[in-house]
């Protein structure tokens, strides 16, 4: 399983889903999905082609075990701003726990 950063590289670049989608040819509520952890078995084919439209490497479309501290800096900085229940809050904190998961598997 993967966890991608495909949102975050979109937003950094002010491309919206739709300015994606256009760009790749694959639909918005696919593209939705990839961002929000719903889809995680894309085709290298459409990686690539999301990779291309974002300028990016396509190893740059997904979380590692080395960016578990830039997210816990983010998460306390969304718990101070917005509180600890808000949805943006959970979201990260849910994303650093899928992180260390998916590591400790491999490490089995």
């Amino acid at each position: 399983m993967f966890v991608f950063i495909i949102k975050k590289i979109r937003k950094e670049k002010n491309i919206t889903r739709y300015g994606l989608s256009k760009s790749t040819g694959l639909g918005r509520g696919y593209l939705m999905q990839l961002e929000d952890g719903k889809k995680n078995n894309p085709s290298l084919k459409t990686l690539y082609k999301i990779a291309y439209a974002l300028n990016v490497n396509i190893k740059d479309l997904f979380y590692t075990k080395f960016d578990i501290n830039d997210l816990k800096e983010e998460l306390y900085k969304s718990i101070d701003e917005k509180g600890i229940t808000h949805e943006d809050t959970i979201k990260i904190s849910q994303l650093i726990d899928l992180i260390i998961n998916i590591d400790l598997k491999e490490k089995d």
